[in-house]
């Protein structure tokens, strides 16, 4: 069944054809750009969480004030 107060919706401001304006096409430079490259280097930061594993993760490290799950143990 067809809502008759649909029709109203098209009479708000927003809902008629769009108001964009079209965009001009530029034609860029067609060169390579041949510039100074900046050379990227990698950040070590997992060093600050202690020894790794072989895959690179942080390694399990036993904590007098943890249990085996991580959670801390009250005393």
């Amino acid at each position: 069944m067809k809502d008759y107060k649909d029709n109203a919706t098209m009479e708000l401001p927003g809902f008629g054809e769009p108001a964009f304006e079209v965009p001009e096409v530029r034609k860029g430079n067609t060169k390579p750009r041949q510039g100074k490259t900046i050379r990227q280097e990698q950040l070590d930061l997992l060093a600050a969480l202690g020894p790794t594993d072989i895959s690179g993760l942080p390694a399990w490290v036993n904590d007098e004030n943890t249990d085996l799950t991580g959670l801390p143990i009250w005393r």
